[in-house]
């Protein structure tokens, strides 16, 4: 097996992988805080999730996959510039893309007040309510276009 299809396989993998993460977000963690948000259960949330997240370091552990996803993606293209290009291309998308339409909608910072504990204002609650499923949705379908083009294009090596 050649280093650019290793790293092909590795960047389907590794975005395969965070698109799973997003679906179950979605399915999951994702709804129940939406749910917790929605029923006025704000500090509920709060006072177990945040120490959690502290304990767990799992702002790392989040950065870190997402990262690698990244980076396994860029190096899959750089390894390799025949065609077809575009699983390669949408994969290396995807991180900048999830942090760009992040920052433009105002979900970044409401989402990061929420999850780190700190007092929420009811606008800022609101606007992570509205957000938080659809974007969360948007970029797992992005993932999974991403991850599957990968795949075909592996399966057509």
């Amino acid at each position: 097996m050649s280093i650019a299809l290793a790293l092909h396989l590795l960047a389907a993998l590794a975005t395969a992988m965070v698109a799973g993460f997003l679906v179950m977000y979605c399915l999951t963690i994702g709804g129940f805080f939406s749910h917790m948000v929605r029923t006025g259960q704000i500090e509920a949330l709060q006072r177990h999730y945040a120490p959690f997240r502290r304990r767990t370091h799992l702002k790392t552990t989040y950065a870190a996959a997402m990262l690698l996803q990244f980076f396994a993606s860029v190096a899959a293209l750089a390894a390799s510039w025949h065609t077809p290009l575009i699983g390669r291309v949408l994969a290396v998308a995807a991180l900048p893309l999830l942090l760009t339409v992040h920052r433009v909608t105002g979900f970044t910072e409401p989402e990061e007040t929420l999850v780190s504990g700190r007092p929420i204002a009811y606008d800022a609650a609101a606007r992570y309510l509205r957000l938080n499923l659809p974007l969360h949705a948007l970029y797992a379908c992005f993932y999974t276009l991403a991850a599957t083009w990968l795949l075909v294009e592996l399966a057509r090596t």
